[in-house]
């Protein structure tokens, strides 16, 4: 479709169809990160981001940036036993899902173990462990043990979860959701799943980018890979 623009609350949007690119006015928050040249404050931590890793196995888990990848990437590459990993959230919780307020996420990604990983990509109030027991979120879920991904509504721990795709690895996908200020719906690779029911929409918390990936069972070198990650949101 190529690069278009359109007005959105008085903020100038550049949109693909769904996919939200930037935006700018006076009323936008947003995050956008396609990781080149991304300031590290220390090692396996992102500048602005806050990692906490698990890595109890022989080896270590590593968060850093790809070496020869085109348009940069992120590489998180989990220690040898299972559920080592690292959970990633920006610093400061700066998006809430409140009523007229349209909010734009989307990652493209891929994991080099389709069944032993587990993943959490979307929006979370401050939680250094969102894939153990997050109480308000949004997200692309994944747990080890299938290859199912689910879209998650997670409001004071009540869940709504939609299948949403079929994980292969070493495959690229483009995990996009759109909040109209009223409904939520979410695309794979451009195509749009079944909207879900808005009753555990996370509408009461402010949450933030978050991040996470834990190896599913034992063995090193396990990896989710993201390109980009960005969130745009235009307050009313």
């Amino acid at each position: 479709m190529g690069l278009n623009m359109k007005w959105v609350h008085g903020a100038l949007v550049y949109h693909d169809g769904q996919r939200w690119f930037d935006a700018f006015g006076p009323n936008v928050a947003k995050l956008l990160e396609d990781f080149v040249g991304t300031p590290f404050s220390a090692a396996d931590q992102m500048a602005g981001w806050l990692a906490t890793l698990v890595e109890a196995g022989v080896g270590e888990t590593t968060v850093a940036l790809k070496a020869g990848a085109d348009a940069g990437a992120l590489v998180i590459t989990a220690d040898a036993n299972e559920d080592d990993g690292a959970n990633l959230q920006a610093l400061g919780e700066a998006f809430k899902l409140a009523s007229g307020y349209p909010l734009y996420f989307g990652v493209k990604l891929r994991v080099s173990e389709a069944t032993q990983s587990d993943f959490f990509l979307g929006l979370a109030i401050t939680d250094a462990d969102v894939l153990g027991a997050v109480t308000d979120s949004i997200e692309f879920r994944k747990v080890d043990g299938t290859t199912t991904c689910n879209f998650v509504l997670n409001k004071d721990s009540a869940e709504t979860e939609t299948a949403a795709l079929t994980v292969a690895a070493a495959t690229d996908y483009v995990l996009e959701f759109y909040f109209d200020g009223t409904n939520v719906d979410f695309w794979v690779n451009g195509v749009q799943g079944t909207r879900p029911a808005v009753t555990n929409l996370p509408n009461d918390e402010w949450l933030t980018p978050t991040i996470q990936f834990l190896n599913g069972a034992a063995g090193a070198g396990k990896n989710l890979e993201i390109d980009w990650i960005r969130v745009v949101q235009i307050n009313a």
